[in-house]
């Protein structure tokens, strides 16, 4: 609610044909601040998510037995306290563009560090595959494969927000240019509009295309309404065949790929891939 409040007030001020960036009236430079406290860390999280995965990658001997959660409530206080700085200066500053800037250059470091990270871990999950196992533990590959499926979840939010990371930070450039008071006011409200969305659109781009993230968040719904699903061991659930709950089965590999469990399509694919070599 404080963030809508935060928004109408801004922009009512904005309607009354203030100066957009009149950060001497002390109630718009309050709700101003406050906006970039909300908003700036939206432009970064995009780094934390991968500074997450490489973390994963160094401590590769151990991490799947020993996540070291303190690592993330770290990231998590360098992004909030970079944020903080950023508004401050953002506010005092004369000059924007190099704010405006490193936002976008963060972002396009990450896709570039989230790349580097996939291969990384591809070239240790070709290694793991060999005969030998390439002196990987289980834990380690299965921690590999986690940081591979984490980089396509990564490709996909990334790509369904670079909307919102790129054209934020236009907002802010475009403040800097020389232009009159109503486009600057209407490029304000435009700019309060995108991270408005941005805050409403991420949680359910995470939520669709994360598994992981999307069955933790219906146990805590589950915990919170109090939900107590009670199973009866000795009841069998019913189905036709057995061949039927196998070939209802959608299972991927690492790598995204689907592995056939129906019979019939196994057998198919055989004989499709077996007239290929031939011909």
């Amino acid at each position: 609610m404080s963030w809508f409040r935060n928004f109408e007030l801004q922009n009512i001020k904005i309607v009354q044909d203030r100066k957009s960036d009149d950060l001497n009236n002390e109630i718009f430079y309050t709700i101003s601040l406050l906006r970039a406290l909300f908003c700036f860390p939206g432009f970064y999280c995009l780094s934390a998510f991968v500074a997450e995965r490489w973390f994963a990658t160094y401590f590769l001997m151990d991490y799947e037995r020993n996540p070291r959660k303190w690592l993330v409530f770290l990231i998590l206080w360098v992004i909030y306290a970079i944020a903080f700085v950023s508004a401050l200066d953002f506010h005092n500053a004369s000059n924007t563009i190099p704010h405006a800037t490193l936002f976008i250059l963060l972002s396009g470091l990450s896709y570039l560090g989230n790349h580097l990270n996939f291969i990384v871990n591809r070239n240790y999950y070709y290694r793991s595959n060999r005969t030998d196992g390439g002196g990987y533990s289980l834990g380690q590959r299965f921690q590999i494969s986690e940081n591979i499926r984490f980089s396509f979840f990564f490709n996909r939010l990334a790509l369904s927000i670079a909307f919102f990371q790129i054209s934020g930070p236009v907002c802010l450039l475009i403040d800097n240019l020389n232009i009159s008071r109503s486009w600057k006011n209407l490029n304000t409200v435009i700019y309060d509009t995108i991270c408005l969305l941005y805050a409403l659109v991420t949680p359910f781009v995470i939520y669709h295309h994360n598994p992981k993230y999307r069955n933790e968040l219906e146990q805590i719904i589950a915990s919170v309404r109090r939900i107590k699903v009670k199973i009866n061991k000795n009841q069998v659930k019913p189905m036709d065949s057995v061949e039927e709950s196998f070939n209802s089965l959608k299972i991927q590999d690492t790598f995204g790929n689907r592995i056939t469990f129906n019979a019939s399509e196994q057998t198919n694919t055989y004989f499709e891939e077996l007239d290929r070599s031939w011909s």
